[in-house]
């Protein structure tokens, strides 16, 4: 009896110990061994946009997620989602991710059929032709469309390779891909199939993506296999690569592999090759380029190189360059391969650093003229403009253009005309810099263009504004229609999301990072809502939170001492209340209303090493410290316009009713200041530059510009480039206006437009955009060059 009591503990003990496991297991730990590639997804709105928008990741991603895509657009959440596949042909898949109760709610998806397979515990559905099995291990969700694929899966697949890959994985990016060489389709991103064939280890790409195209980075596992080809440069230094300055601007292909000591890169290469390391002229060259019809060397002292090779003849003279005629033309056929092969070196010729060998003079002609020129591929406008997207130096580097590109792909990538990849050799893996990409000749200086319209279901409520898209660094736009639909709009004007508001924003729309992980979330305040949204437009707990009383005012966010530490102010009437990031009510703070109701939105101010909240309240300027005290008593009173109040030349400013510039100093003290303002007048200012408007009056750094007579929004001020500009927009003319600090109107404008404008940097092109309506139900946007 006691042995079996003791068995009996043993067993609930053990059981308990692999429920407590799974409960703990994060979700790509459930993985299988026997997995080809693997798809984790960070941003599952933004991902989903990808593949419906961008033109190579729905290649590339086509196959695999034809089904899967129509499942995905049905979760909620903002945690990573991993899809794995087992077989080579990618028709099976599995799903993980961490769940909650928001995750998958069935009973909202239309067109959907559902069971319960009660003996196997696991859930089917059917939404419209696509069946998921699922079930929920511990705090994991697991879907797939093989019932035996869920019925296997348990704790003890774990795979612990591929664990240690995928944590490697940039969670900033939109999506990481992980692959071996039987996931054919993520290969061709390699721009070279002997680099991933037959190779069993994984790659780890992360990718990001633009309206232009895609970028990405990761790692190459490697071994010494013989499959391996990247061994070749095993023990060697990754070097500059230099054949763009001399391969002509309009070449389809470039591979070129570089080295610090070719014999250290041949021996690793191949032992069966015919060329004597001990002997050749390659052992002065650290770099071997093979563009469309010609093969390039680029050595610090081409003059050994000249003196090393032996069967040589002076052929003829080109513009001063000699041209020899080579004895051994097939040494680079098959020596090389599969970085390089090239037959027929029947010429060659030395130009600077390089030596060009080509199979007749009029090709060798015709690359030395272009260099000649400066019409090579380095001084192109398409090649300049992948260039901050990859290293200095590499061991393997691949050009393509949209010829190239097409050839890779298996369809025709018109306007593809920069995308080049790049490995750099480390002890047991290889870095991997990619980017493809569309390549548009810049505008002439100074033009303005329309770059897109989107257009919303309803008539716009408030004025699009630009928020910060952590995952691109670009900028996305947020904007409200009249029945309260908050929409965010991508760079490139596609529609990422919609979502219903309880009422019209009020005011700007915040961005905080409230996790501190770099992910930004939006904040504001409709009439009886706090909301918080992520980046896929979903609210974060415990938000929105719910009001009985009016919020008065936009919402106020402070950031006091730029740590991230959260204040969300919100006004209602007489009284403020202050929440942290969490939603929590902040009792450190406690504001003793003057019996007024405040009149504008609260601001926070930092002059030296102290902390002002200032706002209008009746006819007096509340200037408050952190905790909500009165920091500094302004005795004199103030008939309030309707201007908020600004810091300028650090000093509290706003205007009155009778059109005076009024100003509050640090010690309470208040000055006027007449700006020959009318009662209906609007200002902005930052803490230098103050622009007034009055009828058609506009007034930057007191330089006057007279405007048409017209109806005008009150002037913004941007700040982009180390440059002020300033925008207003004559409702009546529908003109919109933008001038620089000295009241000059920058060239080109105005531009048509229905609303207030913003100006801002939306993607990573040179130049700004002007975000306005173009109607009452559409956005547009301007590039300016």
């Amino acid at each position: 009896m006691k042995r079996l009591g003791f068995l009996t503990i043993f067993l609930i003990t053990l059981l308990s110990c692999q429920r407590d496991y799974n409960k703990t297991k994060l979700p790509y730990k459930f993985i299988p061994t026997e997995t080809n590639a693997i798809i984790k997804v960070n941003e599952l709105n933004d991902f989903l946009n990808s593949i419906e928008n961008n033109e190579i990741l729905s290649d590339i991603y086509s196959k695999e997620l034809e089904n899967t895509s129509k499942i995905l657009k049905h979760f909620n959440t903002t945690n990573p989602i991993y899809i794995a596949y087992a077989d080579s042909i990618h028709s099976n898949y599995l799903m993980l991710t961490k769940n909650d109760s928001t995750l998958f709610v069935i009973d909202s998806i239309p067109n959907h059929m559902s069971e319960t397979l009660v003996e196997l515990k696991i859930e089917k559905t059917q939404i419209d032709d696509n069946i998921i099995y699922h079930k929920i291990i511990g705090n994991t969700f697991a879907g797939s469309n093989d019932l035996e694929l869920l019925k296997t899966l348990n704790y003890e697949n774990e795979n612990t390779e591929l664990k240690k890959l995928i944590e490697t994985t940039d969670e900033k990016s939109v999506a990481s891909i992980l692959f071996n060489s039987k996931a054919s389709n993520y290969s061709k991103l390699l721009f070279l199939d002997a680099v991933n064939k037959d190779n069993s280890n994984f790659t780890v790409l992360d990718i990001g993506y633009s309206d232009k195209g895609i970028n990405y980075n990761g790692i190459l596992t490697s071994n010494d296999s013989s499959a391996n080809v990247l061994k070749s440069f095993k023990n060697t230094i990754p070097q500059k690569i230099n054949a763009p300055s001399i391969a002509p601007y309009s070449v389809s292909s470039l591979i070129s592999i570089a080295y610090d000591d070719f014999s250290v890169f041949h021996r690793n290469h191949s032992k069966d090759s015919t060329i004597a390391t001990s002997e050749t002229f390659l052992n002065f060259t650290n770099e071997i380029a093979l563009i469309d019809n010609a093969l390039i060397l680029h050595s610090l002292d081409t003059n050994l190189i000249l003196e090393s090779i032996e069967d040589k003849s002076h052929f003829e003279s080109f513009r001063d360059i000699d041209i020899f005629e080579y004895g051994d033309s097939e040494v680079f056929k098959s020596n090389l391969k599969p970085f390089v092969t090239f037959e027929n070196a029947n010429y060659f010729s030395v130009f600077e650093n390089f030596i060009v060998f080509a199979s007749s003079t009029e090709t060798l002609k015709s690359i030395l003229t272009d260099v000649l020129n400066n019409n090579t591929l380095a001084n192109s406008e398409a090649f300049q403009s992948i260039n901050d997207n990859l290293s200095d130096e590499a061991s393997l580097f691949i050009f393509k253009n949209s010829e190239g590109l097409s050839n890779i792909l298996g369809k025709t990538m018109k306007g593809y005309n920069a995308n080049a990849v790049q490995f750099i050799n480390e002890d047991n893996y290889t870095h991997i810099n990619g980017v493809v990409q569309k390549f548009k000749k810049r505008a002439a200086s100074n033009s303005v263009a329309e770059t897109f319209t989107t257009q919303l279901e309803a008539t716009i409520l408030i004025p699009p504004q630009a928020v910060k898209n952590h995952v691109t660094n670009a900028q996305d736009i947020v904007v409200q229609d009249v029945n309260n639909m908050l929409y965010l709009i991508s760079s490139s004007g596609n529609v990422l999301w919609k979502k219903q508001l309880q009422g019209k924003v009020l005011g700007h729309i915040e961005q905080i990072d409230m996790y501190k992980n770099g992910r930004l979330q939006l904040a504001f305040t409709t009439q009886n809502r706090l909301y918080v949204l992520d980046r896929n437009g979903k609210d974060v707990s415990p938000f929105p939170l719910k009001f009985n009383d009016a919020i008065t005012q936009p919402l106020s966010v402070f950031d006091y001492d730029k740590r991230k530490d959260y204040r969300l102010l919100v006004t209602q009437g007489k009284h403020l209340l202050m929440y942290n990031a969490k939603g929590q009510t902040v009792n450190g703070f406690k504001y003793k209303a003057n019996g007024s109701d405040i009149n504008s939105q609260p601001k926070h101010f930092r002059i030296g090493s102290k902390d002002y909240i200032v706002f209008g309240a009746g006819e007096n300027l509340q200037i408050l410290n952190r905790q909500g005290d009165v920091r500094i008593n302004v005795k004199d009173k103030i008939r309030f316009s309707d201007n908020a109040i600004y810091l300028y030349q650090n000093k509290f400013t706003t205007t009155n009713t009778l059109g005076q510039l009024i100003q509050v100093d640090t010690k309470g003290k208040l000055s006027t200041e007449n700006l020959n303002l009318t009662n209906k007048h609007q200002i902005t200012t930052t803490s230098k530059t103050l622009v007034s408007l009055r009828e058609n009056r506009l007034v930057i750094k007191s330089r006057t510009i007279d405007l048409d007579y017209g109806d005008y929004t009150e002037p913004r001020i941007f700040y982009l480039n180390d440059k002020i500009y300033v925008t207003t927009t004559d409702l009546q003319s529908k003109k919109v206006y933008l001038f620089d600090s000295q009241a000059k109107s920058i060239p080109n404008f105005p531009v048509f437009g229905s609303a207030s404008a913003t100006l801002v940097k939306l993607d990573g092109e040179r130049g700004l955009e002007l975000i306005t309506q173009s109607d009452d139900k559409t956005i547009v946007v301007y590039k300016i060059h």
